[in-house]
């Protein structure tokens, strides 16, 4: 019997020794943990054969041997936990636990190499068996053993633990990688607990340590790996996104996958589709198919064409010898969609379908290299368009848009094309003999007519432009067109109107200012000159700071020619900081003076509300120079106001909340005057001067007039007319109960020098 166990459990050595080689040869990630496990149920199988061959005279040793095969029990169900966290990825949370289990296993194993002198832990008997003949050692365990039994079972079954977790929890194709582990660690658990509780002889355990061994390579680097990548490899080609059909050498379809199917539905049988396939495609390529091959094409499927980008590879062997192949089929359909409209929205204008700025520019290119006859540009414009919007809302702006655009693209005849600009700014190229001046007239008032009620009317501009050279820049033809619209802005009689080239002369000019602007800046060519403010009683109570450009070559330069330029080149702001600034440094001189009674009024153009943190630019004037806030009167226009009035709004509370006081001018030239005063929180109002103009109707003109300064007085606002030219006007608006008068009857604006000299 002995003999028999001995070379059971030699043969059963041998065997684990041959799985830790064929292990070590896996790259496999559980590998390590496999081969540490299989390793330490080696030593304790040699440990436990050594003891049992131990002859009795022999008790140190077999003292000695049985401690080691104990001790190494300890190791073995470390490695077990070990092999199990690695295994099913269950791991404690941090490494106090492990390393606890590594302290006791330490402190057991050096109890059991000391039980060969100490006998605290067991001791041995020479027995006999009779059934059996044959002598034993006999293990008599003393109450410590306890202690190592405990540790030895609460591993193992955290072990099992954890494997019977992972056989509840992992789906159907796993439990077989755990449950078959589960079986046989349980069996030699039990079986070990068997042999203990009847005291047999020999621990049959160890036997089965070496096909749990055996079980555990195999399951963990072989068998189940294989099947777990075969399933999904099944999953993957089923259920993937990309279309395949498989090929033998022979060339028949030996495999199709559902999205195949889905892609050529209705075709009849699927394999005879695959079979057609690969027919067309040799023959399309004359047979010359190399390794891997793609294409674009398009299918139809149910009604719906659809883009697939296909690849075709062959598949060799190591010998480069000819396996078979495959296509693979990818819908690409939403791509090329997406790619399209983005394409789409990158060369057009989203709300009216017309070209933009950058794909309109590209086909006038494409179109004026092959003219052979003379082209127009023809750009639109809508008068009053933003208080259109403002007035009735932006869907019914973009719904006049849209029909304008319609409009225009049905106007369209062949080597024409039309863009957007922006807003309301609509440009067309076509041949010269296809405009028809009348027509286009009658097509705008259409338009309009479909589009708006007749509470409100818009005036319609067309600039057109003769284009003389063919190589001049396409945004250069726009703006000569726009010039001349621009050139007639304000005629409400005209609709069509032509460039000429006395506009460039305006262009030249306007080119000049900006290209001196910022080095007159620098200079100090610009000046502040100030037009007096008198009081009706006749005192003078300020001034309103009116900008000169006194140029050293050109002498004084109209503000006319270059306050219209800055504004359009968005360069007004500039102009407009330096003569704040030099308003409150002025203001600072007159108070060391002990001027205080003394005031400016400064301009905030439209632009600066778009340009500036207008607050922001008078707190920082009123820490850099001494003072009075009062004293600096800010004028804002009422169209200054009508561009977005929230924000100004805004804006004019923080100046408020700094001090200042704010000046309407130009009060009743704007679009809504007395709806603008119930919102504004304004101090001054300023009359326009174009009530005192002559006119036939001198009677409406007075009646306004004293109305006004009624209505402001009801209101607690000052009141000055601008404009005062003679002594008839100044004494009306005095009757009138005008506070304050400015205009050539008291002075013209004058350097500040002179100012100085006649009032301060």
């Amino acid at each position: 019997m002995l003999q028999a166990l001995v070379i059971l459990l030699i043969v059963l050595i041998i065997i684990m020794i041959v799985s830790v080689i064929i292990a070590n040869k896996k790259l496999i990630r559980n590998r390590d943990s496999v081969v540490q496990l299989i390793s330490t149920a080696i030593i304790t199988a040699c440990c436990y054969t050594v003891f049992i061959l131990v002859p009795s005279g022999y008790k140190h040793l077999a003292a000695f041997t049985g401690g080691l095969y104990f001790l190494t029990t300890d190791w073995l169900v470390v490695s077990l936990m070990l092999f199990v966290a690695r295994y099913t990825n269950v791991r404690p949370p941090s490494k106090l636990p492990r390393y606890s289990v590594y302290l006791l296993a330490g402190v057991d194993s050096v109890s059991f190499l000391v039980n060969t002198f100490t006998k605290h832990m067991f001791y041995l008997e020479r027995m006999t068996a009779p059934q059996l003949g044959m002598e034993y050692w006999d293990v008599r365990l003393k109450f410590p053993h306890v202690i190592h039994r405990v540790f030895v079972y609460g591993l193992v079954l955290y072990s099992l633990g954890v494997l019977l977790y992972k056989v509840i929890q992992a789906p159907g194709i796993y439990k077989k990688k755990y449950g078959t582990i589960l079986i046989q660690t349980l069996a030699v658990v039990g079986l070990n607990i068997l042999c203990s509780a009847l005291n047999a002889c020999y621990d049959y355990s160890v036997v089965l340590y070496a096909s749990l061994a055996i079980s555990i390579c195999y399951l963990a680097l072989y068998a189940l790996p294989r099947k777990v990548l075969e399933k999904i490899h099944s999953i993957i080609v089923g259920d993937s996104v990309v279309g395949l059909f498989a090929y033998d050498n022979n060339g028949k379809c030996i495999g199709v996958n559902r999205m195949a199917e889905e892609l050529f539905e209705g075709r009849g049988d699927i394999y005879d589709v695959a079979a057609q396939y690969l027919t067309e495609w040799m023959e399309e390529h004359d047979g010359n198919l190399s390794n891997i091959m793609e294409s674009e094409r398009t299918v139809v499927r149910n009604g719906e064409k659809k883009y697939i980008y296909v690849t075709y590879q062959k598949f060799l062997d190591k010998k480069k010898r000819y396996l078979g192949c495959c296509f693979q089929f990818e819908d690409r359909t939403e791509v090329v969609l997406r790619y399209k409209e983005e394409q789409y929205r990158a060369t057009h204008d989203m709300l009216t379908g017309l070209l933009n700025r950058e794909a309109f520019e590209v086909e006038v290119r494409n179109i004026l290299a092959q003219a052979q006859e003379p082209y127009y540009i023809v750009n639109s414009n809508i008068k009053d368009f933003k208080l259109l919007n403002e007035l009735y809302g932006t869907d019914v702006g973009d719904r006049l848009l849209i029909a304008q655009a319609n409009m225009i693209r049905e106007a369209e005849r062949e080597g024409s094309v039309s863009c957007r600009v922006y807003a309301d700014k609509f440009c067309t190229l076509l041949p010269k003999s296809y405009f028809d001046e009348q027509q286009f007239i009658k097509n705008i008032k259409a338009t309009m007519e479909s589009c708006l009620t007749t509470t409100f009317k818009l005036h319609y501009y067309l600039g057109v432009y003769e284009i003389t050279d063919v190589n001049e820049p396409v945004w250069t033809m726009y703006d000569k067109a726009m010039m001349a619209i621009e050139a007639v802005r304000g005629n409400y009689e005209q609709v069509v109107c032509y460039y000429r080239d006395e506009l460039l002369q305006r262009i030249m000019k306007e080119k000049e200012v900006l290209g001196e602007f910022d080095r007159a800046l620098e200079e100090g060519q610009f000046r502040m000159f100030l037009q007096p403010q008198i009081a009706n009683n006749g005192t003078i109570v300020g001034a309103e700071a009116l900008v000169r450009w006194i140029h050293p070559e050109k002498g004084m330069v109209s503000p006319g020619v270059f306050i219209p330029t800055l504004e359009k080149a968005g360069l007004i702001h500039r102009l407009d900081l330096y003569m704040w600034e030099s308003a409150a440094k002025k203001l600072e001189e007159w108070k060391k003076q002990g001027r205080e009674d003394l005031s400016i009024s400064v301009n905030i153009s439209t632009k600066d509300f778009f340009y500036l943190d207008i607050c922001e630019a008078m707190r920082t004037l009123a820490g850099k120079y001494d003072f009075n806030i009062k004293n600096l009167k800010l004028e804002i226009t009422e169209s200054a106001l009508m561009e977005n009035v929230r924000e100004v709004m805004k804006t004019l509370d923080g100046l408020h909340g700094l001090g200042y006081d704010i000046e309407i001018d130009d009060f009743g030239s704007g679009y809504s005057s007395l709806g603008m005063l119930k919102d504004i929180n304004a101090d001054i109002l300023k009359i326009d001067m174009i009530f005192l103009q002559e006119t036939k109707n001198v009677k409406k003109s007075t009646t306004i007039i004293k109305n006004i300064i009624f209505m402001s007085k009801e209101l607690g606002m000052p009141v000055i007319t601008e404009g005062v030219e003679t002594k008839e006007q100044m004494e009306f608006l005095a009757d009138a109960g005008c506070d304050m008068f400015q205009g050539y009857y008291f002075a013209k604006p004058m350097s500040v020098a002179d100012f100085e000299k006649e009032y301060c």
